[in-house]
């Protein structure tokens, strides 16, 4: 049973990965990588379509649309602020912004949004369960616990590769920062009686020194960027941005100049 949870959760994930990928596609007229993993997966659609199968085919058996929906709309809007929340507290980051929507929460959540989601219940309940439920029920046990297994180790490797992506991406550019501050506070420190009396010839100088140590900064940035394999320039790829922490203006300078490389690597 367990190993076929996993497969539903599994095809749900990628299920809702096409879901996000199209409506961007529609919304915007370009295609959009969504998620937070590597892979073409976005498993808070697997999560929460297989809390809904579970609560509904099994607890709430006497259930109507009506409570589908609104248990859909409720329940997607706390997982989904959770999980951004919880995202970017770990990772300073974020992969969706629903700021210019509206009636949203601190751009985590919003209604047409939750609606939607609503909307998708009543389908993973009504249409797509019907037809796939008694689909995955016919897999031989041994099979399902092969898939099921394997799925759970393409999972966990992935998440792996992501986070390890994700965390060095922050450590790096922090460091960078660190030094940028370590040079300037020096600078200061080694000149400041120097220019006293002179300001004018003192700001002239630190302007000079801010502009030299963003070339070594720039050449630092475009080395570390390089270096990066197609897996984890992709994963960064997906970060809609960073926030929350003393280097993230410059992560996002970082993540911006990653994309445009990709891009103009992708147009060649």
């Amino acid at each position: 049973m367990v190993s076929l949870y996993m497969i539903y959760f599994s095809i749900l994930s990628f299920v809702g990965y096409l879901y996000e990928c199209l409506a961007m596609l529609i919304w915007t007229g370009e295609w959009d990588n969504r998620g937070f993993l590597f892979g073409p997966v976005i498993p808070i659609y697997g999560a929460g379509a297989l809390a809904g199968t579970l609560l509904f085919h099994y607890s709430l058996k006497d259930h109507t649309p009506m409570m589908v929906f609104l248990v859909s709309v409720i329940a997607s809007a706390v997982l989904e602020y959770v999980v951004h929340y919880g995202l970017e507290k770990a990772f300073h980051a974020y992969w969706w912004d629903y700021s210019k929507a509206p009636l949203n929460i601190n751009g985590r959540i919003c209604l047409p949004a939750s609606l939607g989601f609503g909307v998708a219940g009543l389908l993973i309940i009504y249409v797509i369960n019907p037809f796939l439920i008694p689909l995955l029920e016919r897999i031989p046990k041994e099979l399902a616990a092969f898939l099921g297994m394997l799925f759970a180790a393409i999972f966990a490797a992935d998440t792996m590769l992501t986070v390890s992506t994700l965390s060095d991406f922050i450590h790096r550019v922090e460091r960078i920062d660190e030094r940028i501050n370590e040079r300037m506070d020096n600078f200061v420190d080694n000149h400041m009686e120097s220019y006293k009396g002179i300001g004018d010839t003192f700001y002239t100088a630190v302007d000079h020194m801010q502009e030299s140590g963003k070339k070594l900064i720039d050449k630092r940035i475009e080395k570390a960027s390089d270096s990066l394999d197609f897996a984890r320039s992709y994963i960064l790829t997906r970060v809609k941005g960073f926030k929350g922490n003393k280097a993230a203006k410059r992560m996002n300078h970082i993540l911006n100049r990653i994309k445009r490389r990709i891009k103009r690597k992708e147009d060649e």
